[in-house]
């Protein structure tokens, strides 16, 4: 029976809201628009004004924007994201989520000990774990899952627990 024990801070429920919208074809789409078809545009509007006007400045200056676009729009975007999703979770929304938190794995059920109480979750309600550099996800549904933060266990060992939850979702498959 693996144990972990972490803590849910405020960035890192942005950043599990962050990992669904990368996997979001429409957000891909519109960062692949910001970040190369839009400065892609500008850019050849620059080589016309170049080959075609002979204006040099006025190139330069359309170039430049195009390569400015390129970089700094994709990061006002995700700024905004940001703020977009801080602004979304309400003060109690937020103090129901955040915390310290114990998951504890148990033969045929997923235990979450919170401060709001404990919950038990059936494996076979487990829809899958995925992790990244920095956090993993236990999905419970397609867009909720129960974000642990590879940073902030203070207790277990994060890699067993996580394989012995591969193991349990499996078998109840």
């Amino acid at each position: 029976m693996a144990q972990i024990e972490y803590e849910v801070r405020e960035q890192d429920l942005v950043a599990f809201n962050e990992h669904q919208l990368r996997n979001s074809a429409s957000w891909q789409k519109t960062l692949r628009r910001h970040q190369a078809i839009f400065p892609g545009i500008i850019v050849l509007i620059s080589l016309f004004l170049w080959f075609y006007y002979q204006d040099t400045l006025a190139a330069i200056y359309a170039g430049v924007t195009g390569v400015l676009w390129g970089i700094f729009a994709p990061l006002y975007f995700k700024g905004s994201l940001r703020r977009q999703l801080r602004k979304m979770y309400s003060d109690e929304d937020r103090a129901n989520v955040l915390g310290t938190y114990t998951l504890r794995a148990e033969p045929h059920v997923l235990v979450e000990v919170h401060k709001n109480g404990e919950s038990r979750v059936k494996w076979s309600e487990v829809l899958r774990v995925e992790t990244t550099k920095k956090h993993a996800f236990l999905f419970v549904d397609l867009d909720t899952a129960l974000i642990i933060p590879k940073a902030t266990v203070k207790k277990g060992d994060l890699q067993a627990f996580i394989k012995e939850a591969d193991k349990r979702i499996d078998q109840a498959a």
